[in-house]
């Protein structure tokens, strides 16, 4: 009997594990399907504010250029 009882407590521990990662982590609670997938969208938005900080350096040193230019009197 203490046999069938401990078995029925870890079956059930096994329940309640399974029923809490499963709300955690993939129920669909804000459109998301998979949490792992936020990952890649981090890494998209990384490039993308990457490349506009590059642009305005870039933006940076050509009107520099342009002062200098203007200042020697090319």
């Amino acid at each position: 009997m203490k046999k069938i009882g401990a078995g029925l407590l870890e079956i059930l521990i096994c329940a309640v594990i399974v029923i809490i990662v499963y709300l955690c982590c993939w129920h669909n609670d804000y459109g998301r399907s998979n949490p792992f997938d936020d990952n890649s969208q981090l890494s998209v938005k990384k490039d993308m504010v990457q490349s506009k900080i590059n642009e305005i350096e870039n933006t940076k040193q050509m009107k520099k250029r342009i002062e200098m230019n203007l200042k020697k009197g090319y």
